[in-house]
């Protein structure tokens, strides 16, 4: 069941690139529309994120994609965290 009311959340990121990637990789595949909507860079970088279309799994969904996206460069050198 789609849910229709906007949703804002901080999530915790070891990089702005990465979970940027995910987002934009997400939404092509399942038409939400997450969006961040700041960077705070500290000890680690913390992500503010709005999404209006979305089921509640698609939260889960994008947290397992960017794990995913983290570790694929982790494996290629890309990333150090």
């Amino acid at each position: 069941m789609e849910q229709n009311n906007e949703l804002i959340f901080d999530v915790i990121s070891g990089d702005d690139e990465v979970i940027l990637e995910a987002i934009f990789e997400y939404n092509n595949i399942h038409k939400t529309d997450f969006t961040v909507l700041e960077f705070d860079y500290d000890e680690v970088v913390i992500v503010t994120i709005k999404v209006t279309k979305y089921n509640i799994s698609d939260i889960f969904k994008l947290g397992y994609l960017f794990s995913a996206c983290a570790e694929k460069k982790r494996q290629k050198g890309e990333i150090y965290w």
